[in-house]
């Protein structure tokens, strides 16, 4: 079998419907005009996001097979590098060849690569790669990662958006009601705001804890949005509520101050989703940054490298738990031990009403068959390759050049 084309499309973010719009706490929230507190500056994440939010990898074959790989929150010029120079790496190249490419397409991006844009690109095509490899063995891709290890994939409710405290509450009950033990909410405010954000934070906590109980997992997002300092003492806060983790508090590059942070904060510390490379997640491992490791498939290097970084933190005694339950994710979780758990986009009723009324759309529009949980937990996919299948229609009409 050879590789006979490659190709790259690029999806607007209006895909992701108002998604994308709900207030929290980001990286960006240090500057006003990137804000979105109070739900008042919906486009504040478009505006530094930019006009591109997927880009879609299609890797085709002489066999027949087409294999696909998605570049999750990305942008445009992850396109321009696969079919700039990925695609002329692996076109005419034996596609079940994935580690040996792999490490082409690294190599041959190293001068501008190594992370970012890049190694997205890589991990598009690495998922398109492996899509192939399932798709030509007629199985699904964990039966080709030595087979599932667990019957069914646990699922935490990761939304949570602090819209308001009666929606908040609302729909943290119903996470409950659908057998969800774990769930993951937003913090909305950072530094910038002070002692009254600090509250802010703590209410929204206190809301979601005092809806499910004490029997319910409950973690929290920063989205890199608070300093070292405030984070020490806004987990110090925090404590009484029992948290399952607190996610990614800084800056991804500063490592160091991850692990000042690890070590006051009286719960888990997790990090990972913007980072890249097995040599990224090991810099976080050896500094003792994090209790819980987040790679994203379409961040890391795509399945391939996944299945390195978690081998990497068993080591460390370090579960992973990807960020985004993507289905590529999915099939890297039930192919091992190491990652116990996948992160679950529902969407809330009251949001659903929102986009029936508005007749607008969402993230999964470009997607025939997202993953759909049952009590709490994810069906095993049983597609062949990585079960992703393409809704064509809407993938033109969310294309942009």
């Amino acid at each position: 079998m050879e590789i006979t084309g490659v190709s790259a499309t690029k999806i607007s973010n209006e895909s992701w419907g108002e998604f994308v719009e709900f207030p929290l706490v980001t990286i960006m929230s240090r500057y006003d005009e990137y804000r979105n507190v109070d739900g008042e500056n919906p486009q504040a994440r478009r505006k530094w996001m930019g006009p591109v939010g997927d880009v879609v990898v299609e890797v085709e074959t002489d066999a027949g097979i087409t294999g696909v790989g998605v570049a999750n929150w990305g942008t445009g010029a992850i396109a321009t590098v696969v079919e700039e120079t990925l695609s002329k790496i692996v076109t005419g190249e034996d596609p079940t060849r994935r580690e040996l490419l792999w490490e082409q397409m690294y190599r041959a991006t190293l001068p501008f690569g190594r992370k970012g844009v890049a190694v997205m690109a890589i991990s598009a095509v690495d998922q398109a790669l492996w899509d192939i490899a399932g798709k030509d063995a007629g199985k699904p891709v964990y039966e080709l990662l030595g087979g599932p290890t667990k019957d069914e994939i646990p699922a935490y409710a990761s939304n949570l958006h602090p819209v308001d405290m009666e929606k908040l509450e609302r729909e943290a009950v119903q996470y409950a009601e659908a057998g969800f033990d774990a769930m993951k909410l937003r913090f909305l405010h950072g530094p910038e705001d002070g002692r009254s954000g600090m509250k802010k934070n703590e209410e929204i906590v206190a809301t979601v804890r005092d809806a499910v109980g004490d029997d319910i997992d409950v973690a929290g997002d920063a989205y890199m949005g608070w300093s070292v300092k405030y984070a020490k003492k806004m987990t110090q806060r925090l404590a009484k509520y029992d948290m399952a983790w607190v996610e990614e508090p800084v800056i991804a590059d500063d490592i160091s101050g991850y692990a000042e942070v690890r070590e006051a904060a009286p719960m888990p510390i997790s990090g990972g989703e913007h980072e890249f490379t097995r040599w990224g997640h090991e810099d976080l491992l050896e500094a003792g940054a994090v209790d819980i490791l987040q790679p994203d498939v379409g961040r890391v290097g795509g399945i391939t490298e996944m299945q390195k970084v978690a081998d990497m933190a068993e080591v460390h005694d370090v579960p992973v738990i990807p960020h985004a339950g993507t289905n590529p994710t999915l099939h890297a979780i039930a192919g091992h031990t190491n990652m116990p758990m996948a992160e679950y986009f529902p969407t809330p009723e009251w949001f659903q009403e929102r986009q029936a009324a508005q007749e607008s759309t969402y993230a999964d529009a470009i997607f025939e068959n997202p993953p759909s949980p049952e009590d709490g937990s994810i069906p095993l996919p049983d597609e062949p390759g990585v079960s992703t299948q393409l809704n064509r229609e809407s993938l033109e009409h969310f294309a942009v050049e």
